[in-house]
């Protein structure tokens, strides 16, 4: 499959801008034609230009400083409303976590009913100094950590055009899906969420479009220690909670599948 040179926009969501310090040097080797747009959802810190070019990134740089703290979920939506509002040209859009590693921001040359590419992932969990070891080379797999395919938002490049339908539609039920988030005692699997959330919508929104996968690595999911805080949430997932996250992300799936169910419904 043939990779092209396409005008994507790849987005960071942080609340502790620290951890850019892992995610940001590694795009000034892999992503020189793409635009980079931070946005930090911890209203008590301001990241500036100077700190993300002090990082090594030289390319297109957009920074919103949020003055809310919305979440996972609600940032990377706010942050697709920031480019939508900004009438900012992208033929595709590509979310990281502020301390996951991308390999490599090329799109291939897919048919227009292609919606997203989804790729490999290598998750680094038990050895710090693995991180130290990230190559490019990695694309191709590598002996460190495990790789396999990474059905998540992070990662995967997806249409903007389909990605603005999305937040459009989400915008109408987010107060059900942050009022269940909030109260929800542990952290939620957010990117797997999101990404299953988007394929619900897809499907009945735009049934003959579908995902494709390429047997490549792009990025590096780092999961070290046991944070207790991401995002503003204080509680991790436990292992004796992990289940029950699961259980709770597939309901809100399902409320936003019945959603676009009855948005079809009400057009017709």
């Amino acid at each position: 499959m043939s990779m092209k040179k396409q005008n994507l926009v790849l987005i960071i969501t942080t609340f502790d801008s620290d951890a850019l310090r892992i995610s940001v040097p590694p795009l000034a080797r892999v992503a020189r034609h793409t635009t980079l747009v931070i946005y930090n959802d911890n209203p008590g810190t301001c990241v500036t230009r100077h700190m993300i070019r002090h990082m090594g990134w030289r390319g297109g740089l957009q920074i919103v400083n949020s003055d809310k703290n919305s979440g996972e979920f609600g940032a990377r939506i706010a942050a697709i409303r920031y480019l939508m509002t900004k009438k900012f040209h992208a033929d595709w859009i590509m979310f990281a976590d502020d301390d996951d590693i991308v390999l490599d921001t090329d799109v291939p040359a897919a048919p227009e009913n292609v919606f997203a590419v989804v790729r490999n992932a290598t998750t680094i969990s038990d050895n710090l100094t693995d991180i130290f070891k990230v190559r490019q080379s990695w694309t191709d797999g590598t002996e460190y950590g495990k790789t396999g395919p990474h059905f998540a938002i992070t990662g995967t490049a997806i249409r903007a055009r389909y990605l603005y339908e999305f937040a459009d539609f989400i915008e109408h039920i987010m107060p059900e899906i942050e009022d269940t988030i909030r109260h929800t005692r542990y952290r939620l699997p957010i990117a797997e969420m999101m990404w299953n959330c988007l394929n619900a919508f897809m499907r009945v929104l735009h049934p003959t479009a579908t995902p494709i996968y390429m047997n490549k690595t792009n990025y590096v999911a780092v999961k070290m220690g046991h944070a207790h805080e991401k995002y503003g949430h204080s509680v991790p997932i436990a292992p004796t909670t992990r289940g029950t996250a699961t259980r709770v992300a597939k309901k809100i799936v399902q409320f936003v599948d019945a959603a676009a169910q009855n948005m079809v419904a009400e057009s017709q």
